[in-house]
């Protein structure tokens, strides 16, 4: 009995370690800081997501980078980790040239997300983009805890939900299932109004 007992506890132990998130998981979030984004979308509901696909950390692309090399604009604009260990750069694909007090931007068509570990000098590319969808925002719920979401572009535009788990080390990406759900309006960052930037 106590075998049975310990087994059934150390499964549901293992059960709940490799337990994964799903949008739904984190509805505070979406009713709070990332709300804004959300009422973009009309008919938008967290529990039509599902999952699209999944990549493991140890498949993505890395490479040693010191994050001093990346350009100072880029780092007002981006995202650092509650403990300042980590930074998402999700704009780099906006390719700021100064001119005076203001950025001209000469946007790329592929937007890359990337990932730095500062005090390890490595630069992980968690998502390309391409044509075919975009990334908007970015928001650490923990420091082991990322939500990227953006825009899927199709016939219909419509949400798409990143969970970057640094716990499990997976990115996983959800697709709307509803098609009533799209957008309404272009959602902008406050990120980006802390640079004054043309063509965007």
């Amino acid at each position: 009995m106590l075998k049975k007992n310990l087994l059934l506890i150390l499964l549901v132990s293992l059960n709940l370690i490799n337990a994964q998130d799903k949008p739904n998981d984190y509805s505070k979030n979406f009713n709070i800081e990332l709300k804004v984004w959300k009422n973009t979308f009309t008919n938008f509901k967290l529990t039509e997501f599902k999952e699209e696909e999944k990549t493991n950390f140890k498949d993505l692309y890395s490479e040693n980078v010191s994050f001093k090399e990346l350009n100072e604009e880029y780092k007002i604009i981006g995202t650092y980790s509650p403990n300042k260990t980590k930074f998402v750069d999700i704009y780099s694909y906006l390719n700021l040239e100064k001119s005076g007090n203001t950025y001209e931007a000469i946007i790329d068509v592929d937007q890359n997300i990337d990932l730095y570990r500062i005090s390890e000098n490595k630069r992980i590319r968690l998502v390309s983009c391409g044509s075919s969808k975009g990334i908007d925002e970015v928001l650490w719920v923990t420091e082991k805890k990322l939500l990227l979401v953006g825009t899927q572009y199709s016939e219909i535009q419509k949400p798409i939900i990143i969970i970057v788990d640094f716990e499990n080390l997976t990115v996983t990406e959800f697709s709307n299932t509803n098609n009533n759900c799209k957008q309404k309006t272009k959602y902008k960052s406050p990120k980006i109004n802390k640079l004054k930037i043309k063509g965007i």
